[in-house]
């Protein structure tokens, strides 16, 4: 198996990508330490939740029953000492560590003009000073045997978006703090890159807000305009599989030698934009 041996943190692993990439991890070998806030109280915004514990709970249990090794680490992002608790339970639980993947993020629809500074510091500290603080976090334990950070953007950090409040912002930060993040471990052969999906059947694609934001009334009509841009018209949005795989290749051996980069996951909609 090609995470044989290999030891991976998932932020936001209750659901959605961050539970699809856990459960690809598991089966191909990796031990995993699944991490999420699992409170949808922590932050309220406008047309999302976030995943309760009784969808981080069920999410375990499934790779569980599986026969994976796994780790339920209930914590948020956006308290450091957190993070460093759950590298040490990792390290302690597992003997090390190898992969981690940022994944945790948030959103509140808005738009510049109708935001408010709450909804805005909620987002910031989620999606982009927490994925710094889950790389910080894990350096001490990657240098001492090498490993792949993987952070999670968006098309929407390629690109602009109206009414998404400062999300595309973060998702634009966490590509330059990929980039950085590879320059600076490089030397300890740390490789780092980010992945931005388009479209995916999540719980944040399918959110209320996400309609709103885009003037339309419902999925289905969501559907049909986000599949109108797509090149590779197969389907309107893609699984988290499609993201989980992706992940896969970047913590695997074939991807040894990239560093630095940004892979999209986003039926061709990247060919619209440069960079």
């Amino acid at each position: 198996m090609p995470l044989s041996g290999k030891v991976a943190l998932v932020t936001g692993a209750a659901r959605g990508i961050g539970r699809a990439i856990a459960e690809t991890y598991a089966r191909a070998g990796a031990a995993v330490a699944m991490v999420d806030i699992a409170n949808p109280a922590a932050i309220r915004t406008r047309g999302y939740r976030l995943a309760s514990e009784a969808e981080f709970d069920e999410a375990v249990a499934a790779l569980k029953a599986a026969g994976a090794r796994v780790l339920r680490i209930k914590a948020d992002v956006r308290d450091l000492e957190a993070l460093r608790a759950a590298y040490r339970l990792t390290v302690d639980t597992f003997g090390g560590l190898d992969i981690v993947v940022a994944n945790a993020g948030t959103v509140a629809w808005h738009t510049i003009e109708n935001g408010t500074e709450a909804e805005v510091d909620d987002v910031m500290q989620v999606n982009l000073a927490g994925v710094w603080k889950t790389i910080h976090a894990a350096v001490p334990h990657l240098k001492r045997r090498g490993g792949r950070v993987i952070t999670i953007s968006s098309i929407g950090g390629r690109m602009g978006a109206a009414g998404n409040g400062i999300y595309t912002a973060t998702k634009w930060g966490v590509i330059g703090l990929t980039k950085q993040a590879a320059n600076e471990l490089g030397s300890y052969n740390i490789a780092v890159n980010a992945i931005a999906p388009g479209p995916i059947d999540t719980p944040m694609y399918r959110s209320t807000g996400q309609l709103r934001s885009m003037g339309l009334n419902s999925f289905a009509e969501q559907d049909r305009l986000l599949d109108s841009l797509m090149p590779l018209r197969s389907e309107p949005a893609l699984a988290p599989q499609a993201v989980a795989d992706a992940a896969l290749f970047l913590a695997g051996g074939l991807a040894a030698s990239i560093s630095g980069t940004v892979i999209d996951v986003a039926l061709g909609f990247n060919a619209s934009y440069t960079g």
